[in-house]
């Protein structure tokens, strides 16, 4: 599954950065209208989920990657909030035109892609909508950049600090499920 959020951008002051941060998954947000029915993240729903292999993309086009945990240029960490991340942005023409995006406000939304393994479904009664609310995630295999997102309550933004490095493997696997599921 997919899903996109959408939220207001703060700049940092240092704009030559090429570090960004922000939250791609929110907890206890409502999502958008998502085709009849709404949905929200459960605070659980990232508890024993393995980070260490998630991509981030532009667009959920695997072949627009921008960092990726297992090669240190993307941070993950659960807080309260939800699923932050802190990336390094490569130096490359996608790389430059997605940070001028962010900064000018273009892209402000984020998204991610993956499998559930438990949730909860309220049904809508006299014209309200249903609502999905996921429990537990079974695997997150991406986060994205997006300026159409879903969830109204993500964020992105230019940060002036560095992010820090992780070593992981899986990449090939990751690599696999993702393109399934865009299939």
């Amino acid at each position: 599954e997919i899903r996109s959020y959408k939220s207001t951008l703060e700049i940092r002051a240092e704009t030559d950065s090429r570090t960004i941060e922000g939250y791609p998954i929110v907890f206890d947000k409502a999502s958008q209208d998502l085709g009849g029915f709404i949905e929200y993240v459960s605070n659980k729903a990232l508890d024993g989920v393995d980070l260490s292999s998630v991509y981030l993309v532009y667009g959920h086009d695997i072949n627009s990657v921008l960092a990726r945990a297992d090669a240190g240029t993307l941070k993950l960490e659960v807080d309260k909030v939800g699923l932050k991340f802190s990336a390094t942005i490569p130096n490359t023409t996608l790389g430059n035109d997605v940070l001028e995006n962010i900064r000018v406000g273009n892209i402000q939304g984020m998204s991610f892609g993956f499998t559930v393994s438990h949730d909860t479904w309220e049904w809508g009664t006299n014209g309200k909508p249903d609502v999905r609310t996921i429990d537990q995630l079974d695997q997150l295999f991406e986060i994205t950049l997006t300026p159409m997102p879903a969830y109204p309550d993500t964020k992105v933004a230019v940060s002036k600090r560095d992010a820090q490095h992780e070593l992981t493997n899986k990449r090939i696997q990751i690599r696999n499920s993702l393109e399934l599921q865009i299939l």
